[in-house]
């Protein structure tokens, strides 16, 4: 082989290691945008993600100082449901929210409300909030009301249901803040020979 063949092999050698090195390079910047772009979206869906905010009463409400009246002129009743709402918040950031009311209601008639306080529950947890709401049945008025009212009683059984609304931020890292409302609907049954709540449902 001449002189001058082996120096054109040899810049043909170098030539096509550098496109080599070139297409690695390429390749590995690629990946890399690839991965960066899998951990952007990843962090999106999984930490910026707003996941709904359940909030529900306990398991155990209790009922004190019931009392009852069963005439037909102005059938009523009245107690104090102490229960426990809880909050859950599954999200990467706390949810803090404002006040908001608590209404407990009697065949769509409002006969109790309570105050839940403005709080924070944290990332993946839940807040627990006792209240005491004091119920009765002065502003059940109608005729038909009344004597549905008086059945219910005769019958050991007054449904009640609570709903309530909060408002509030998920806050995520301190930078990020996303606005989250979530809502309680629950129903439950007074039993008024037992003086306990039973059938508990909520959505």
């Amino acid at each position: 082989m001449t002189k001058q063949a082996s120096s054109l092999n040899s810049a043909a050698m170098t030539r096509e290691a550098r496109r080599q090195r070139a297409v690695k390079c390429a390749a590995i910047v690629v990946a890399g945008v690839i991965i960066q772009t899998a951990i952007i979206l990843l962090f999106v869906f999984l930490v910026l993600r707003v996941r709904h905010i359940r909030v529900r009463v306990a398991s155990s409400p209790a009922v004190e100082g019931l009392a009852l009246n069963y005439s037909s002129a102005n059938p009523s009743f009245s107690m104090a449901v102490k229960m426990q709402v809880n909050i859950r918040n599954p999200n990467f950031g706390h949810y803090k929210f404002g006040k908001s009311n608590l209404m407990v209601s009697y065949r769509g008639i409002p006969v109790g409300q309570a105050m839940i306080e403005k709080a924070k529950a944290g990332a993946f947890s839940t807040k627990k909030v006792k209240l005491t709401v004091a119920v009765n049945s002065t502003g059940v008025v109608s005729r038909n009301a009344k004597m549905k009212m008086r059945k219910d009683l005769y019958a050991g059984k007054v449904t009640l249901r609570s709903q309530a609304e909060l408002t509030g931020k998920v806050h995520v890292f301190e930078i990020f803040r996303r606005k989250k409302s979530a809502g309680m609907n629950c129903t439950m049954d007074v039993n008024i020979k037992s003086k306990a709540i039973q059938n508990l449902t909520c959505h």
